[in-house]
């Protein structure tokens, strides 16, 4: 167990040196302040830029790595823990998304207008669960279970019976949080919400996802989405996208062929693709069917 603990927290540690938008010494924060139109980046870095830019394109840029300067916009400059439960600072002027299209990546050379600022919030920490869950079955031989904050990845033989997840708004709260406990067989899922993570500016909500149609925190049909799928990767971008396509979550999810447990904002609860209905608390938008 020790050696799998060591192996997850090498990747972890390892994604924050890259990625972090808290930290200037964080690779992504010394390429977002660079003022070059063309800069070269680590094979790390490329890897997972390549990643968000996939996922960007594989959406129709509902997942949009460019959304950087909305997050500032909105207040999110810290780490969540450090942020204020409420802010007087004026939120700075909202406008959209840069877009993905202005950033182009070949090998390991990145282009992209100066002063754009990249976020790959959405993409990395997912990648972070799946490769540390691979290293870590790698390193003890056994069946493992990483989760980050509501991404979740295994590696290794499935238990019997699979493994045991809760699902809801807040996966802090446990079973104290209206939900579904699900039997999980897939290698990732993944929950986006806008229910958590939120705090004030100006008496105004604000929360970490954002629509770069708009370049506001996202204010669609959904507070939660939760998506099972090959890879949390690929879990975490659909189930983000999701959220911030509002009405067109469902037919996104339908694209991919995706089992989802869709939430909207007055706490009613849809199943797509499969998705159980056994233990569901919620009441459902869409009768006991689905859809």
């Amino acid at each position: 167990m020790t050696a799998a603990l060591r192996a997850a927290d090498r990747v972890i540690t390892q994604v924050d040196d890259l990625v972090s938008r808290f930290r200037p010494d964080s690779e992504l924060s010394r390429v977002n302040s660079d003022p070059r139109r063309r800069v070269s980046v680590s094979d790390e870095l490329a890897g997972l830029l390549s990643d968000a830019l996939h996922w960007a394109r594989s959406t129709d840029g509902l997942l949009d790595p460019t959304v950087g300067a909305a997050l500032l916009a909105a207040g999110y400059d810290r780490d969540f823990s450090q942020l204020a439960g409420s802010s007087s600072a004026p939120a700075a002027t909202s406008e959209p998304a840069p877009g993905w299209r202005q950033v182009q990546l070949q090998g390991r050379v990145l282009t992209r207008p100066p002063g754009l600022l990249l976020d790959l919030g959405a993409t990395a920490k997912a990648w972070a669960a799946d490769r540390a869950a691979s290293l870590a079955a790698a390193a003890s031989g056994a069946a493992c279970l990483v989760s980050l904050g509501g991404d979740i990845a295994t590696s290794g033989p499935v238990p019997a019976g699979g493994w045991t997840v809760r699902v809801g708004d807040d996966h802090r709260r446990g079973e104290e949080e209206p939900g579904q406990t699900v039997c999980l067989y897939a290698r990732g899922l993944a929950t986006s919400s806008t229910a958590v993570r939120r705090w004030l500016r100006q008496g105004k909500a604000q929360h970490h996802l954002i629509d770069p149609r708009t370049g506001r925190p996202a204010d669609g049909r959904w507070r939660t989405a939760t998506v099972v799928a090959d890879t949390c990767l690929q879990a975490n971008a659909l189930a983000t996208a999701a959220l911030v396509g509002g009405d067109r979550a469902e037919a996104l999810l339908g694209k991919f062929g995706a089992a989802a447990r869709l939430v909207s904002r007055d706490g009613r609860v849809v199943h797509q693709g499969g998705w159980p209905w056994q233990g569901e608390e919620l009441a459902s938008l869409t009768g006991q069917g689905g859809r």
